[in-house]
């Protein structure tokens, strides 16, 4: 264990994850779409708008070009009644058109979502229909004027992924916390995050700064990442320990058949794939073992990387800024617990477990 770095790192958390302006941003979105979407005359069944996607998870980051306050996120409109996708979708778009402000915002259609862009910052509106077989059906264009449902289970998922979790929280020096295990009572207002959902952050802010410039369709989709990483992780109470378990063993949770193709399923729902675009698109698949390859270089072996080689190692992926002022605060907190006598001294740093600890010091001449 090396909580040193573990603090490094979950400095490097706090300033990559969603700022609590953007949070109260996103919230606003919510509850204004969910309105204009229960009282459009477009959609004709019951209406029940739900977050979904890394913010529902706690595992939203802040956008690699965007500012403080930016943010991507993904809400679902689930509609019942509707058994037509294509119907389904145009509806929503229809009904987000009737308002001024949406339709300036409103994007040409994706797939399998309308797109709300904002100055940095992104909103995904995905149609869905109810079913009894899944958590939805997601309406998905398959060409011109041709529409299919998919099932899809992102509120399981989410179920899954805290189980994943156990709610196991770094401990932080100074507080003098013990690695935190307790239940989270406001799911969708995370005011801390737990081990794995750190993980996840920084696996998926990494890959951002690996594809940035590149084509974005090569991109690993967040789901990939974070199911791998759910199923690697192993209950670790420390960052750093958990970062480099993940690392190691990404690629071990990738199921392949007797073909040899890979497959990563939803683990709640084994229709879903979310390498299933992997057949059609090769160059894909090539860049995310690419990009895995790269992970295990720079995570896989962080007890092992000095101090100076760890620093430079995370400017590369979190920006110097991020880093110095993640060291910043690891120098005040190391300031504050040795004027409280608290530092216990080893020989790589001072967050180590043991029974010797610095004298006090008062940082203003000396001791009397």
């Amino acid at each position: 264990m090396d909580e040193e770095k573990s603090f490094i790192l979950h400095q490097i958390c706090r300033q990559i994850e969603l700022s609590e302006t953007a949070k109260e941003q996103v919230k606003n979105h919510y509850e204004a779409i969910a309105k204009l979407l229960s009282n459009s005359d477009k959609l004709t069944g019951n209406v029940d708008v739900k977050p979904q996607g890394s913010f529902n998870l706690g595992t939203a980051i802040r956008p690699l070009n965007g500012g403080e306050d930016d943010y991507d996120i993904d809400l679902t409109v689930i509609v019942s009644g509707d058994e037509d996708p294509k119907h389904l979708k145009h509806s929503v778009g229809e009904a987000l058109c009737d308002n001024k402000v949406y339709r300036e915002r409103l994007q040409p259609e994706k797939k399998r979502a309308w797109t709300l862009e904002y100055a940095g910052s992104h909103v995904d509106v995905v149609p869905a229909g109810d079913t009894t077989d899944a958590d939805m059906l997601i309406t998905n264009k398959i060409s011109q004027g041709n529409y299919e449902f998919r099932e899809s289970s992102p509120f399981t998922f989410k179920n899954w992924f805290e189980l994943r979790g156990r709610n196991i929280y770094q401990k932080l020096p100074v507080e003098n916390r013990s690695a935190v295990f307790g239940k989270i009572e406001h799911p969708q207002d995370y005011k801390e995050y737990t081990i794995l959902q750190e993980v996840v952050q920084l696996l998926k802010h990494h890959r951002n700064q690996t594809f940035d410039g590149k084509d974005s369709e090569l991109k690993p989709i967040s789901m990939i990442i974070t199911v791998l990483a759910a199923e690697a992780y192993g209950g670790q109470d420390d960052l750093a320990d958990a970062l480099t378990t993940v690392a190691v063993t990404l690629r071990d949770q990738i199921s392949y058949d007797e073909n040899g193709t890979p497959h990563i399923y939803n683990p709640v729902n084994h229709d879903e794939d979310f390498a299933d675009k992997w057949r059609e698109h090769p160059e894909r698949q090539e860049a995310f073992f690419a990009w895995l390859n790269e992970v295990e270089k720079l995570f896989g072996k962080i007890y092992e990387q000095t101090r100076q080689e760890f620093s430079d190692n995370l400017t590369q992926s979190y920006g110097e800024k991020r880093v110095i002022r993640a060291f910043d605060e690891l120098g005040e907190k190391q300031k504050i617990m040795q004027s409280e006598a608290a530092v216990s001294l080893g020989t790589s740093g001072v967050f180590e477990e043991g029974n010797v600890f610095a004298k006090k010091h008062n940082f203003f001449g000396g001791d009397k």
